[in-house]
């Protein structure tokens, strides 16, 4: 076991931070192949695509050659934008946080885990609705984020993208809050092909280098 399928132990949250010179979508879909090699389909994966981020990753990925097939058995959440990738599960839109709040968990409430493994719960552009929240809304939100990760009962793994350049001009400081919250925090390279773990509960995995992507594979 190594790379991205290494850290993602039950329960656990990772915030992948990016800047606005890097290509996440390169990670994004290497991690989602990784997965896939390594777990077949046991993992049940839910994708919020907030204004078409993922239309741009997957046209990233695809200009070096990634194979993006593995999108068509992901459930996605879209908030705002207009481009349907992937299984698309419900559509929000763009709006306050209180009603995109609700709206979200109605969706996430429906999707049906079977005898899944355990879900992979991916969010993507979320910089782009958090910059139209105001001071109060923003802080509901993190502080949402922060009881969901602490209170979750299923095997939920969360990984979030976040580009730490388009949220400089929010009203509060978005990245200290949640890397407060956080138990993993890891610094995509610019190719997006690896990550660097800055901060982590577990000390065994403090300043690794984590390669995203390869065929590992355990048999299932």
């Amino acid at each position: 076991m190594s790379g991205i399928v290494k850290l993602l132990k039950p329960h656990i949250s990772i915030l992948i931070e990016h800047q606005t010179n890097s290509t996440p979508g390169i990670g994004l879909f290497r991690i989602l192949n990784q997965i896939r090699n390594y777990y077949g389909r046991s993992v049940k994966t839910v994708l919020t695509d907030f204004l078409d981020t993922l239309a741009v990753y997957k046209y990233h990925a695809e200009l070096v050659g990634i194979d993006t097939d593995v999108i068509d058995d992901v459930d996605v959440i879209k908030v705002g934008g207009k481009i349907e990738i992937g299984n698309i599960i419900g559509k929000i839109p763009v709006s306050g946080y209180s009603i995109y709040k609700t709206l979200h968990r109605d969706v996430m409430n429906s999707v049906d885990i079977g005898d899944s493994t355990f879900v992979l719960n991916l969010q993507i552009g979320i910089e782009n609705i958090m910059n139209l929240f105001d001071r109060r809304e923003l802080i509901e939100q993190l502080h949402d984020i922060g009881e969901y990760l602490v209170t979750k009962e299923e095997d939920i793994r969360d990984i979030i993208f976040l580009n730490i350049d388009a949220i400089q001009k929010a009203p509060i400081d978005v990245l200290a809050i949640l890397s407060t919250i956080m138990p993993i925090i890891g610094k995509l390279s610019e190719d997006g092909t690896t990550m660097t773990v800055i901060k982590s509960v577990f000390s065994d995995f403090a300043n690794m280098k984590i390669k995203l992507g390869g065929e590992e594979q355990n048999g299932i």
